[in-house]
């Protein structure tokens, strides 16, 4: 979470995905990024840069998020995802104890854009035909 965080950097971002039929949130008030952060057991943290899919369906309720399909994060100076998501890197060392049951460090920070297409495609290959709203 930067300075430069705010709605037109937001949009701008996901002008990159726009060809994709995913939709995308920007949390101003970072009460989701709270919540992402407390479902994996960080609840000291605020998770940014997220970035969760999930099937057509899926609904939120006031009991909290339901499990993603698969999940990107920044965390800790590097990119997590939830276990299967993206491969896990050799070295987990970064990535505290209490979350490695739930999420594997699958790359650095730099290559964000390069982790994200590489989930997002195929996820939206996945559910391109399956007639539900996108």
């Amino acid at each position: 979470m930067l300075a430069s965080d705010e709605l037109p950097a937001a949009v701008d971002a996901s002008n990159r995905f726009r060809d994709l039929p995913i939709p995308q949130f920007w949390d101003g008030a970072k009460s989701l990024g709270r919540e992402v952060a407390r479902s994996i057991g960080s609840p000291e943290w605020t998770a940014w840069d997220i970035y969760l899919f999930y099937p057509p369906g899926a609904e939120w309720t006031n009991t909290g998020l339901p499990a993603p399909e698969g999940a990107l994060a920044q965390v800790y100076d590097v990119v997590v995802g939830t276990k299967g998501t993206l491969p896990a890197l050799a070295d987990q060392s970064r990535l505290p104890e209490k979350m490695r049951s739930r999420v594997d460090i699958v790359g650095e920070q730099a290559d964000l854009e390069k982790l994200l297409t590489l989930v997002a495609e195929p996820f939206a290959k996945k559910y391109s035909n399956t007639g539900l709203p996108r």
